[in-house]
């Protein structure tokens, strides 16, 4: 104690002049660190593109492949990842505990690691990886950092930069703001990568508008403005996925918010027997009326080509179904083993229009077991929390924490984000699983403390 007060003060020993410095360099590393912040959440939103190149995304990836490109790519995931585990380490006591916390999670990136050996292109596994592994890091240490108001504006504050930019650019800039290459002349995209990937931030940051609770009044019209413009977006990308998972979630927050009115022991019978109905209902639909559901969905039979696509990744998986093909070394173009999936559908591809598949792909069965295990247990605590937590604050943190699980997990059954090392969607779902775990873990001490 007398240690920490006397690094503290301004008073100094003669020779010494290191508490000062470290004072002068923690006030300026507080101050560069909300700027960098804030261009890393845009980087992630993102996903490490500019919003001025418009091409295919398949060509995107292909391109980042050999030549100045790949070095450029090694360059710069270099120092993303230097740059999150400059955080990590300065809040390194909340971030070892994270990661014990988090073991699954903590594993994945390191999994992929371990399988480098084994990857069709062992260098670009073992740098994303690294910038997985950072980003994850990174997360726990905002989880750390921040309370969960606190997350919300940041979000708060970046879905207004980049959905009222998507606007933008869709208006002033067509030819950045259209979805020109992807084959979709009229749809938005804005300053993202393709339609799909700007309905999909738009529905993860009306989340956080919808569940952000201002205290001021210039940051209850900025959450005004941010569902007004997030509910655009979504209406002019054309996304099917994101049409369909933002009625999800309003019927979600519609019953969430209703069964508030109910004691707790009704409040577990009636979220039980909701879940359920909405199940049953729901395979009902696709059993017997599959025509209907694809037709409000926009989608044909083929799911506009995804069964086919699932199809040819299934191959490739059954060829290699223990090790994959090596994190983020899959999809190379005509190169390696995607050239047999893209000679199959005549379609240039980056992913498996499935997030599953791709982690399957990747990192083989243990990848995917891996994610599994992080779904089960982020349900299971999110149900545990909502079902015994009396605290009306941890009760609106979960039901945020779990609607970001729950879309996340609708997602990637037909897209593809899960892991990603620098997607915004990938981190706010580690965000998600770390804010249940902390919300579960209360929830054990209390129980203990009780007894």
């Amino acid at each position: 104690m007398a240690t920490a007060l006397y690094t503290s003060t301004l008073i100094q020993p003669p020779g010494n002049q290191h508490p000062v410095l470290l004072q002068r360099f923690d006030g300026q590393w507080r101050r560069a660190s909300t700027w960098i912040l804030l261009a890393l959440w845009i980087y992630y939103a993102l996903n490490g593109i500019s919003p001025f190149v418009n091409e295919p995304t398949a060509m995107r990836a292909v391109s980042t492949n050999s030549g100045d490109s790949a070095a450029f790519e090694r360059a710069s995931k270099l120092v993303l990842f230097l740059v999150c585990m400059a955080f990590a380490v300065r809040r390194r006591q909340s971030v070892l505990r994270f990661a014990r916390q988090m073991k699954l999670i903590t594993l994945f990136p390191l999994l992929a690691l371990i399988l480098s050996p084994v990857s069709q292109q062992a260098t670009r596994t073992i740098t994303s990886a690294l910038v997985l592994l950072g980003s994850i890091l990174l997360m726990y240490s905002i989880a750390g950092a921040y309370t969960l108001d606190q997350v919300l504006e940041q979000l708060l504050v970046l879905g207004a930069v980049t959905i009222t930019g998507s606007i933008v650019f869709a208006l002033a800039l067509p030819q950045y703001g259209l979805d020109n290459m992807g084959g979709h002349a009229t749809a938005w995209k804005g300053v993202f990568s393709a339609k799909n990937a700007l309905g999909d931030m738009a529905l993860f940051f009306l989340t956080a508008a919808v569940s952000y609770r201002p205290r001021t009044t210039p940051m209850r019209a900025l959450r005004a403005w941010q569902i007004l413009t997030c509910l655009v977006a979504i209406a002019f990308s054309q996304a099917a996925t994101a049409y369909m998972l933002t009625g999800v979630y309003v019927i979600y927050f519609a019953v969430m918010k209703s069964l508030h009115r109910f004691r707790k022991r009704d409040y577990v019978v009636l979220a039980a027997a909701m879940i359920i109905t909405f199940f049953v209902a729901a395979s009902a639909m696709v059993l017997f009326r599959p025509d209907f559901v694809l037709t409000l969905l926009g989608k044909d039979a083929t799911l506009t080509g995804r069964t086919q696509i699932w199809t040819a990744v299934l191959h490739s998986i059954s060829q290699r179904p223990l090790f994959g093909y090596g994190y983020q070394a899959f999809w190379l173009g005509l190169e390696g083993e995607s050239y047999h999936v893209i000679l199959a559908v005549s379609w240039m591809l980056s992913q498996a229009q499935s997030g599953f598949l791709d982690v399957t792909v990747e990192t083989g069965i243990g990848g995917l077991m891996i994610v599994l295990l992080v779904f089960f247990f982020a349900f299971r605590d999110a149900l545990a929390c909502l079902f015994r937590s009396r605290d009306e604050a941890c009760l609106s943190a979960v039901e945020w924490y779990l609607a970001v699980v729950l879309l996340t997990m609708l997602y990637n059954l037909d897209e593809s984000f899960l892991f990603e090392p620098k997607h915004l969607g990938s981190m706010i779902f580690v965000l998600a699983c770390a804010g249940l775990k902390q919300e579960w873990l209360r929830l054990q001490e209390g129980s203990l403390h009780a007894y």
